[in-house]
């Protein structure tokens, strides 16, 4: 996600001739995406979560709201650490092919969902 700002500011900052519309919209389209893409995340973690053997076992103990906190803490961390752990050129791939979004969320969503379980573990 900073590669991503700073590659956005770079280049922002070099079209001296960009007008604030073309700025604007630039700006709107990388939010879009980057909101599209954690989105794509969110789903495929509770997916994941969900088809999990050992969070079925331990959820049939769970009340539906502490199911329903557990999966917006941990879908919630991974969709805000995924950004992170993708490239520019991913995210591009991913925005124009769908078998590439397929590949590239679920990519993100196994590195970041060890990286959220080890900070639950390790704040616990």
């Amino acid at each position: 996600m900073k590669k991503f700002g700073m590659i956005v500011v770079s280049a922002l900052a070099l079209s001296g001739c960009a007008t604030s519309d073309v700025q604007t919209a630039a700006g709107s389209a990388s939010g879009i995406g980057m909101n599209i893409f954690k989105t794509a995340v969110d789903a495929r973690c509770r997916s994941e979560l969900n088809a999990n053997q050992i969070y079925k076992t331990a959820s049939l103990f769970m009340t539906s709201e502490q199911k329903t906190a557990l999966e917006n803490k941990a879908c919630g961390c991974v969709s805000e650490k995924a950004p992170q752990s993708v490239t520019l050129t991913e995210l591009g791939q991913a925005a124009l092919d769908p078998a590439a979004r397929t590949q590239i969320v679920g990519t993100a969503v196994a590195k970041t969902l060890n990286a959220c379980v080890s900070e639950f573990l390790q704040g616990a």
